[in-house]
């Protein structure tokens, strides 16, 4: 006997409009609602907007990167809006972050520094930063400094090869997980300015004045340039974003990774654990953070690690249909009925 058609009630004038959050997305909207709380505070507590764009030149040197490499492939049109529109909220956060130096200090004017120096000290009787020294080496220095200049670049790598792939769901994730990382420590960093104990006075006068040994030199230089171009040298190391990505990288290294060695899930993890541990250890080897920090900065990726693949799972989708009465479809055999 043929089996009775289920029929399920379905939309009967096509599909429906996109709601503007299903059009904006969770990436987009994020950056409208922080921006605009960003732009109140400034509003508040007075704060003037001076453009510098160093920071964004790896995200915005990367979309037209991308682009070329679909023009290379024959797919420039059918890629081309939507890897711009997935890409170009990166780029404003990086352009945010580098012009957020007149924004630290408002609400509050003196850092943290010395109530971490403390906590470092009740937690573990020494400054850890200290004493490192112990274990100084020419070669271990250059190791860590090389660990510390990449936190950036090992996400950025995994997320050029998602978006190549095709991946543009896992693609949106991971940026909004970035996104999310760095509004939040914006915020963290107005209220809670903090400097690297590098520069806290009675170590920068007192034990620090012993220099760190390198053999190729690879820490003075890369210091030398990162305090060149960042913005926040004395206000942004509560939390570790440093850490930060290196925990974010860890996790969709694990979870993404089949995009860069499709027949072994889990290689490209283990190829990143060693120079992710490695920057952990850098961050208080080079004097760059206090313990708490680094807690901060772990922590605050987890929670967004998390916080993204949620909103992906429960966002408004474009393509979502409603339900309406009077048209029914048979499942069975895929005609309509009235």
């Amino acid at each position: 006997m043929p089996v009775p058609a289920r029929s399920v009630a379905v939309a009967d004038d096509g599909e429906a409009s996109p709601s503007l959050l299903a059009t904006l997305g969770p990436d987009v909207t994020l950056c409208i609602l922080c921006a605009a709380a960003l732009a109140v505070v400034g509003r508040l507590f007075g704060a003037h907007y001076v453009l510098r764009l160093s920071t964004m030149l790896l995200p915005g040197l990367v979309a037209p990167g991308i682009l070329v490499v679909h023009a290379l492939r024959g797919r420039f049109r059918d890629e081309a809006l939507a890897t711009l529109r997935d890409w170009m909220p990166l780029v404003f956060v990086a352009v945010v972050f580098d012009n957020l130096e007149n924004y630290t200090g408002l609400v509050r004017a003196t850092t943290i520094d010395a109530t971490l120096h403390r906590i470092d000290l009740a937690l573990f009787g020494v400054e850890p930063t200290v004493w490192m020294r112990h274990l100084y080496a020419p070669l271990v220095t250059d190791w860590m400094a090389s660990c510390y200049a990449i936190f950036l670049i090992t996400p950025m790598f995994l997320a050029i090869v998602v978006s190549l792939r095709g991946r543009r769901g896992d693609f949106r994730e991971m940026a909004l997980a970035v996104m999310l990382q760095m509004w939040i420590a914006f915020f963290i960093f107005i209220c809670l300015p903090a400097g690297p104990p590098r520069y806290f006075a009675p170590l920068h006068d007192g034990p620090f004045t012993t220099p760190l040994p390198s053999f190729f030199g690879f820490n003075d230089a890369l210091q030398a340039r990162w305090d060149t171009y960042s913005p926040l040298l004395v206000r942004a190391s509560f939390p570790s974003l440093h850490c930060a990505y290196a925990t974010l990288t860890l996790v969709y290294a694990w979870r993404f990774g089949d995009a860069v060695f499709p027949r072994w899930r889990r290689a490209f993890f283990f190829v990143v654990l060693p120079l992710e541990l490695s920057l952990y250890v850098s961050t208080v080897y080079l004097r760059h953070h206090w313990i708490p920090d680094i807690a901060a900065g772990i922590v605050l990726s987890l929670f967004v690690c998390r916080a993204a693949p949620l909103l992906r799972a429960r966002w408004p989708e474009m393509n979502r249909r409603p339900v309406t009465r009077g048209v029914v479809r048979d499942r069975t055999a895929g005609g309509t009925q009235g």
